[in-house]
């Protein structure tokens, strides 16, 4: 079975590991790089050609700019945006910049692998 390579980028040291931490736990996933930027995130992307970006929306230089230029990347992976805010506007810049999905950070949990596949399959994930 192929595993699905991940980048996590998020500011919060906390959160990039309990992210980590709950796909690795999970055989389908190998996570290839972290982040804590946006710029980071497009260049680990660019080297790592990763099958999915789980993207903290209020990093720096993250949210709708970092997904526009990590969706332009000449093999782009699927981006997931993963937030504390849910605000229909930060939904909706998201996802018109190009996201496959939309995370809230305290809604997730245990679900977070499960949720990823159904992203990398294709479907829309607003939770």
């Amino acid at each position: 079975m192929r595993r699905i390579r991940t980048i996590v980028a998020d500011d919060h040291p906390d959160m990039v590991s309990a992210l980590v931490s709950a796909l690795e736990d999970d055989s389908r996933f190998t996570v290839v790089a972290t982040a804590v930027s946006g710029p980071e995130a497009e260049t680990v992307a660019r080297r790592t050609s990763p099958d999915i970006v789980l993207l903290d929306v209020r990093m720096p230089g993250g949210g709708a700019v970092a997904t526009r230029a990590i969706r332009a990347l000449p093999r782009p992976p699927v981006v997931v945006a993963v937030s504390a805010y849910s605000s229909p506007t930060a939904v909706e810049e998201m996802m018109g910049a190009g996201a496959h999905g939309y995370l809230t950070k305290g809604r997730i949990g245990h679900l977070l692998p499960d949720l990823v596949v159904r992203c990398v399959d294709g479907e829309v994930v607003l939770i």
